[in-house]
């Protein structure tokens, strides 16, 4: 008999189709799977439960999702850097190859992702989609992150960026490390999956791009790539191939919708319209993109276009709910107008839309009978009442990964009380300070 679990006596936000949220919720679990969500009186008469989370006074949500992160992003954080690249391909070129991707190896992809995985669990965040960026550290990279991240209880889907930048030979070294990957963990059930990924059309040739179509289609991963994130990919398409990026994946046969583009920030209105006939996906990252001057995508446009929008952290703000609350207020900002990005439709992005930008919408991203028991309790209590209609906007606005109270993934509780059970914690902030510094070491 599998073992069963129960949350109680919380504000429950189911975000199932008709967005029901339930007072004094209950959902009882067996194994990895959601059994029954109801009132938490219903709970208890109808099942007996071997452990119990109180979730009295709490707000209960499905868990967050992260749809373009880079876990080893983190042992950047507080890099010196002499001079501040003044463009985003100066970043690349000039500080983010050289300095960060080149530089990274096995033990440093290992700790990283431990301490960046860490972080999305005690944010609230129970699955990402990563993108490992390490050309010197193949093969074999994508086995010691996910390692890690099995060891921390997290779900993710994990990719190794193929790119042509260093060499073609180290571009295909990569593709071969995504295969591998993707027939190792997508046939079992596990909360580790793959995908193929390439980096963009100014690193990657078009014989290049239909290889890899091929491969993700026959292996069926998907494919997680980076898409106008500054103006020079377009411009460098536009005077390479007479083309923009999406006219040029378009001819070659590379879109459809498995695919997951993030940043989008350049995008124009005829690709958008390429990519809601192709059902592409898009990930959207306000604050990296704030970060590197990239821009501000047209994230409304693309909705009311019907494309499906997830969210993003980048692997920089790391706490999903600061990410939500920039995309609920930079659009406004934008468009200089106040009805944009509702609350509601922000959320979404960062559950439902995720979890089908990841190709995952059968089981996680909401809180549904059948679906994977991904959840997190928050104890957030306003000020001001909390209501069902309101809650949304509560969490929008003004909550942020310091509520998180308990988590659970596929299942087993992961965090109880704020603390994560899986690791040391701080065995793991002591070695990923050790390991930044290691890729600081002589800059």
């Amino acid at each position: 008999m599998p073992r069963s679990l129960a949350v109680l006596h919380g504000l429950v936000v189911t975000m199932n189709p008709g967005r029901n949220v339930i007072e004094d919720g209950g959902i009882y679990i067996e194994g990895d799977r959601i059994v029954k969500v109801g009132t938490a009186s219903e709970i208890r008469e109808s099942f007996s439960f071997d452990d119990e989370v109180d979730a009295t006074d709490k707000v209960v949500i499905p868990g967050l999702i992260d749809s373009h992160r880079h876990l080893y992003g983190i042992l950047t954080r507080g890099m010196p850097i002499k001079e501040a690249p003044k463009s985003f391909i100066g970043f690349l070129e000039d500080f983010w190859w050289p300095m960060v991707e080149d530089r990274l190896d096995k033990e440093m992809i290992r700790v990283g992702a431990l301490a960046s995985g860490l972080e999305a669990l005690k944010n609230g965040t129970t699955c990402v989609a990563d993108i490992l960026e390490a050309p010197n550290a193949i093969p074999g990279a994508l086995d010691v992150e996910a390692e890690a991240i099995e060891k921390l209880g997290l779900r993710a889907i994990l990719s190794f960026e193929a790119t042509q930048r260093v060499s073609d030979d180290n571009a295909w070294l990569g593709v071969k490390e995504n295969e591998q990957f993707v027939r190792k963990h997508n046939a079992q059930e596990g909360l580790i999956r793959g995908m193929m990924c390439v980096h963009t059309t100014f690193t990657c040739e078009p014989d290049f791009l239909r290889e890899v179509r091929r491969i993700a289609t026959e292996v069926g991963s998907g494919i997680h790539l980076h898409l106008e994130e500054g103006a020079y990919e377009t411009m460098h398409a536009l005077v390479k191939y007479r083309k923009l990026p999406i006219q040029l994946y378009e001819e070659i046969g590379f879109l459809g919708p498995d695919i997951l583009a993030a940043q989008c920030v350049h995008t124009r209105p005829e690709e958008v319209e390429i990519m809601r006939r192709r059902d592409v996906k898009v990930s959207h990252e306000p604050l990296s993109n704030c970060e590197v001057g990239g821009g501000i995508a047209r994230v409304p446009e693309m909705l009311e276009a019907g494309l499906t929008v997830g969210l993003g952290t980048d692997g920089y703000v790391t706490d999903e709910f600061e990410v939500m609350r920039a995309t609920f207020l930079i659009h406004k900002g934008r468009l200089q107008d106040p009805t944009v990005m509702p609350a509601d439709v922000v959320f979404e992005m960062a559950t439902v839309n995720n979890a089908r930008a990841i190709g995952m919408e059968r089981e996680i991203g909401s809180i549904e009978p059948g679906k994977k028991a991904d959840i997190v309790v928050l104890d957030y209590r306003p000020p001001t009442p909390l209501t069902p209609e309101n809650v949304l906007a509560h969490l929008v606005t003004f909550a942020d990964g310091s509520r998180v109270r308990d988590v659970i993934v596929d299942g087993k509780v992961v965090v109880r009380g704020g603390r994560v059970l899986t690791v040391d914690e701080e065995e793991v902030r002591e070695k990923a300070s050790e390991q930044a510094m290691r890729l600081w070491k002589g800059l």
